[in-house]
């Protein structure tokens, strides 16, 4: 963060100390919206300035001491907060604990410290303000930065008590950041085995469609794309679903996805066609964000490759948002493509329109929707994406290989054409054979 950009609001009722800090802090760039003495002003003056970082005497003279001041600051909205003492010992530190302070100032100052102490706050929490995704890699490396500061202080300090001090305020830092990325894993997690509850098992799938496979590689710990799969009567609804992001949101927009497909397609007596759902998917979105209140301009939503299966009939009926159909018989693979709609969003205005496409089905067909978290997969010796060119050549050179096995074959030619690059967007892949 550029220091020109960041407001810095001091509480602090020694004027020496106030004045100190403030000749620190202009030095180095950083803008110092206030300067104040009193608990009551101090949580005023935040509402009128909304500053980046507070500088905090813990023992405020007053009625508000600066424990106070900050608990009722962080009422209004999270900021990083370091507090000033004399003295930091477990006692301090335990009281404090609960506003969640980023660290503490010893007095009195070392003006390397204490600007690496102004820096590290600043630098942790808008880290920590970034999506839960990011959050896990980044918090992994700033403990790494804590733990190799922690080392390299610890063969230069001496048996001084400003040393010793540092020390202390090292390692209460790294306990504060273990102690956010724990929480934050642990939400993840639990959000993972949320969305896992709704995805249909593999039994499910079975069940339902016979000889099948399921690719499903989600870029984080939960994922933007998900399974869906339908009975109803003598049809199996089933689609591959890539929903706006990854991670903690997109794994958002598939539970709102899953929820309402569900919906659309349980409710009524009639079994409607794909093009129908989604159009009605398309609806009830918007309708759920709130995209058709004036001045709101969200695009989220999702792309989806949705088909139905009459097995009795051998019919099977495909409808695509964005996202295509790869149908094989007799050694020919067929593209039947999506309509160019998305689901949800408001850019088209209620033209977003789908169209069916029917196929009747003979034994030893195969068909194949996914999301294009696979084709946008960037590897292999030249660096390029794997593209739909490749996917289709990759079905054809193992059009024998049965359904059941398909799901390790592509597994160990994603990770093998990935090599050593990043996965780029959550992967899924459905596989159907009659």
């Amino acid at each position: 963060m550029n220091n020109k950009a960041v407001k810095i609001l001091i509480i602090e009722d020694d004027a020496f100390v106030a004045l100190l800090l403030r000749e620190f802090l202009t030095k180095w760039g950083y803008e110092i919206v206030d300067v104040i003495s009193d608990g009551e002003k101090a949580i005023e003056a935040f509402k009128e300035y909304q500053p980046n970082l507070l500088l905090v005497d813990i023992l405020l003279d007053g009625p508000l001491t600066g424990i106070d001041v900050v608990s009722e600051i962080k009422k209004i909205q999270d900021v990083p907060v370091l507090y000033i003492t004399a003295d930091l010992d477990a006692a301090i530190i335990d009281k404090s604990k609960h506003t969640e302070p980023s660290g503490y100032l010893i007095k009195p100052f070392d003006e390397n410290q204490l600007k690496a102490t102004i820096e590290t706050a600043l630098a942790s929490f808008s880290k920590i303000s970034k999506t839960l995704g990011q959050l896990k890699e980044e918090l992994s490396m700033a403990m790494m930065q804590v733990e190799e500061l922690s080392e390299t202080n610890s063969h230069l300090i001496t048996a001084t008590f400003r040393e010793r001090a540092l020390k202390q305020e090292l390692e209460a830092t790294k306990a504060l950041i273990e102690a956010q990325s724990k929480k934050i894993l642990d939400s993840i997690n639990y959000s993972l085995r949320i969305q896992q509850s709704i995805i249909p098992s593999a039994e499910i799938f079975s069940d339902a469609l016979g000889k099948h496979c399921v690719f499903y590689k989600p870029k984080d710990v939960v994922s933007g794309d998900f399974p869906w799969l339908l009975k109803k009567d003598r049809y199996v609804y089933y689609g591959a679903i890539d929903c706006t992001g990854h991670g903690v949101p997109g794994a958002m927009m598939s539970m709102i996805g899953n929820l309402l497909l569900n919906a659309i397609v349980q409710n009524g007596n009639e079994c409607k066609t794909p093009s129908e759902v989604l159009a009605e998917l398309h609806k009830a979105v918007v309708q759920t964000l709130k995209q058709d209140a004036e001045g709101n301009k969200a695009a989220d939503g999702m792309d989806a490759s949705l088909c139905r299966i009459d097995f009795e009939k051998k019919e099977l009926l495909f409808s695509g948002a964005h996202l295509p159909l790869l149908f094989l018989r007799d050694g020919e693979l067929e593209t039947f493509k999506g309509d160019k709609f998305p689901v949800g969003g408001m850019q088209y205005r209620n033209r977003n329109t789908y169209s069916d496409h029917t196929i009747e089905l003979k034994d030893g067909d195969k068909f194949f929707v996914f999301s294009d978290g696979i084709i946008d997969q960037v590897g292999g010796e030249e660096n390029m994406k794997w593209m739909t060119s490749r996917l289709r050549e990759f079905i054809l050179e193992n059009q024998s290989v049965p359904m059941n096995d398909f799901k390790e074959l592509i597994s160990n030619k994603f990770d093998d054409f990935k090599g050593d690059h990043k996965q780029v967007d959550d992967v899924l892949l459905i596989g159907v054979e009659i």
